[in-house]
């Protein structure tokens, strides 16, 4: 009994209830740098790799709700996303100058990580759309923390072409009401570049 006991424990806390991610309340993301440190960059998690539901940082709350669309919880009616995606705090692509007015949105390569998570990433590469006539560009990155990778590549060219074709192809297709249309796919000097036009601070 005596050894069960332990096992019981861990049990019923392993199945208390965790926070959704609107119910969670986040320190301020918007106030992290965009860069820790030279060449790495922050981003902050607003989808998990392989969920369908799109979530977007509440400033306000700092939160992570459902994003609606006409009243209605957006649902992605494609496949899920292929990858986590975020933003890069410390960014703002200024509608003044072509961009979209929110932060520099991010695609992390690794395994499926909580709404809310800030990891330290190394951008490789940067996918450049046109949405409604604004910028929408798209950096590629992977975890600087070695055992949540699961891919190898020093630049977005390195990754294996059916890689950049499946991220690519998610993003034309995704959200037919956007229409996204492609400009360019670049590598890791172009993203590191983009990051720093884009910098608030």
């Amino acid at each position: 009994m005596k050894r069960i006991a332990p096992l019981l424990v861990m049990l019923l806390v392993g199945c208390t209830d965790v926070p959704s991610p609107e119910a969670a309340p986040m320190t301020n993301l918007e106030a992290l740098a965009a860069s820790p440190r030279a060449g790495i960059l922050n981003a902050v998690i607003e989808i998990p790799a392989g969920t369908v539901e799109k979530r977007q940082y509440d400033t306000a709350t700092n939160t992570f709700p459902i994003d609606l669309r006409n009243g209605q919880p957006r649902l992605i009616r494609f496949l899920p996303y292929p990858a986590n995606y975020g933003f890069i705090p410390g960014t703002r692509m200024n509608k003044e100058e072509g961009g979209d007015g929110d932060a520099v949105d991010v695609f992390v390569l690794c395994g499926a990580v909580p709404s809310g998570t800030v990891m330290e990433v190394d951008p490789i590469g940067i996918i450049e759309l046109l949405d409604a006539g604004e910028r929408d560009d798209k950096l590629v990155a992977l975890p600087i923390d070695p055992t949540l990778r699961t891919v190898e590549a020093g630049d977005i060219l390195e990754l294996p072409e059916a890689a950049r074709n499946i991220l690519v192809t998610w993003l034309l297709n995704y959200d037919p009401e956007d229409g996204a249309e492609l400009i360019a796919v670049k590598g890791k000097a172009d993203a590191l570049a983009t990051v720093e036009r884009w910098r608030t601070k």
